[in-house]
C-alpha cells in the first residue's frame, strides 16, 4: 500500500504557515524537515489529501528515509501524528496537528513513539524515566537500560563514556528519541555497545541529532553497519570540523570522488584499503595536496616502475611538499628547476677532470717490478736474435 491519507481540523482551507511555527519550530529545524513540512501543508490545504512516500522522495531528491526521518522530527515537536500499518512497515496516516496548541520545543518531553504505540495519539510517558523503560522494553536481554549503562561490560576501548554521562542520557529526550530512530535504520535494538557510542557522538563530539541521524543513514547505506566502522566516519567528520548534515555530504562526496579518482588511475579500480587510504589521508587532508597532483604522482610512479606503489607515490608527493607544491603549475616549476640543476652539474664536469685528473688505476699487470736492464745489454740481445 503506496497511498497515504492525510486528514485535519486543524488547518485552514488556505495555504498558510502559522505564525508560532516559525517563531518555535522552522528556526531551529533542519532545511529539509521544513521542505517536506512546507509541501505537506500545501498538499492538505489545497485537498490534496493522498500523496506517498516515494513519490515525495523523488520530488525532494532524498531517499525515502530522509522523508521518515522528517516526519518523525515534526511528530516529535507535537506537529503532527503518524499511524502505522499493522505490519509496522509503511506509513499509513499522518495529522497534522495546531502550532498554537502545541508545547514550545523546550517544553515538549515526549519521546518518539514506538512502532507499537505511534496510533496512539496521547501515548507519552509519565516522567524521564517511564519514557525510557519504554524505549528499552522492546528486548531487555539484549539492550539494558540507559540508566544501567555504567554497569555494562562492554565498553568501546577508544573512548571513554562515564557513568554520569550514562546516567545523564538515561533522563535526556532527545537522545532517547535518537536511539529510537536509530533502532529503525539498524531494524533491531540497539546494543549497550552501539548506545556507548551514540553518547560519545551525542555528548562528548556533541554532534547535533540531525549528524548522528544522517551519519547513521550514510554507513548504512554503504552496507556498513558496525560500530568501529561508524565511529571512524564520525572522528573523521570531527577532525574535518563537520557540524551539519549538508557539510557531511559534501566531505562524504569528495572523500568518495578522491579515493575513486586514486583508484582509477593506479588501475586498481576497486576499493582502497584501510592502509593505502592512510596514505589518502596524509596527502589530501594533511598536507593539502590538491587531487591534480596526487594523481601526477600516480602517473609518474607507473612510468617509472610499471606498478603501482603508495609508498613510491608517498615518496614524489613529500618532496613536492617540501617544495610546497600546490597545484601541477608548482609541479612544473619544480621540474625546471631541477632541469636546471642537472644541467649546471653536466656543465660543471668537463672543468673539474682537467683541474684534478685522477691518476690511472692500477690493473693486476702493474703490480709486478718493471725490469731495468741496461742499454748495451739491450744491444747485444738484439744482435744476438738478427744473427739467428
Amino acid at each position: 500500500m503506496d497511498q497515504i491519507l492525510m486528514c485535519s481540523n486543524k488547518i485552514p482551507a488556505a495555504t498558510s504557515i502559522r505564525n508560532s511555527f516559525i517563531q518555535k519550530y522552522m528556526l531551529d529545524a533542519n532545511g529539509s524537515y521544513v521542505k517536506v513540512y512546507l509541501y505537506l501543508s500545501m498538499c492538505i490545504q489545497s485537498s490534496q489529501l493522498g500523496f506517498s512516500i516515494s513519490s515525495l522522495a523523488d520530488l525532494m531528491e532524498n531517499t525515502e528515509n530522509d522523508i521518515i526521518r522528517a516526519l518523525q522530527h515534526w511528530e516529535k515537536k507535537n506537529l503532527l501524528r503518524i499511524t502505522w500499518h499493522e505490519s509496522k512497515k509503511y506509513i499509513v496516516g499522518i495529522e497534522f496537528l495546531d502550532p498554537d496548541e502545541a508545547p514550545a520545543s523546550s517544553e515538549v518531553r515526549s519521546v518518539a513513539k514506538t512502532p507499537e504505540n505511534l496510533s496512539s495519539p496521547t501515548a507519552q510517558a509519565g516522567n524521564a524515566q517511564a519514557q525510557t523503560a519504554a524505549l528499552c522494553r522492546q528486548d531487555a536481554n539484549v539492550r539494558p537500560h540507559l540508566s544501567d549503562l555504567s554497569q555494562t561490560q562492554s565498553p568501546l576501548p577508544d573512548f571513554a563514556v562515564t557513568s554520569e554521562q550514562s546516567s545523564a542520557m538515561a533522563d535526556n529526550n532527545d537522545f532517547t528519541w535518537i536511539c529510537q530512530i536509530v533502532e529503525t535504520f539498524l531494524n533491531r535494538p540497539v546494543k549497550p555497545v552501539e548506545v556507548q557510542l551514540l553518547i560519545y557522538l551525542f555528548d562528548t563530539l556533541h554532534f547535533s541529532k540531525d549528524l548522528i541521524l544522517h551519519l547513521y543513514d550514510y554507513c548504512i547505506s554503504l552496507g556498513k553497519s558496525n560500530v568501529k566502522y561508524i565511529q571512524a566516519v564520525a572522528l573523521s567528520w570531527a577532525e574535518n570540523h563537520v557540524t551539519t548534515p549538508e557539510q557531511a555530504q559534501k566531505f562524504s562526496t569528495d572523500y568518495s570522488s578522491v579515493h575513486t579518482a586514486i583508484s582509477k588511475a593506479l588501475g586498481l579500480n576497486r576499493t582502497l584499503a584501510s592502509v593505502e587510504c592512510q596514505y589518502v589521508k596524509r596527502w589530501h587532508d594533511e598536507w593539502k595536496l590538491d587531487l591534480s597532483v596526487i594523481l601526477e604522482a600516480c602517473d609518474r610512479t607507473l612510468l617509472a616502475i610499471q606498478r603501482p606503489d603508495f609508498k613510491y607515490i608517498d615518496g614524489i608527493l613529500k618532496n613536492w611538499h617540501k617544495e610546497h607544491v600546490r597545484s601541477l603549475q608548482d609541479v612544473a616549476k619544480c621540474d625546471e628547476q631541477h632541469a636546471e640543476k642537472m644541467a649546471s652539474k653536466t656543465n660543471a664536469a668537463p672543468t673539474s677532470h682537467y683541474r684534478h685528473a685522477p691518476s690511472p688505476k692500477k690493473n693486476q699487470f702493474q703490480d709486478f717490478p718493471q725490469r731495468n736492464m741496461p742499454e748495451e745489454k739491450m744491444n747485444q740481445l738484439e744482435r744476438l736474435l738478427l744473427s739467428e
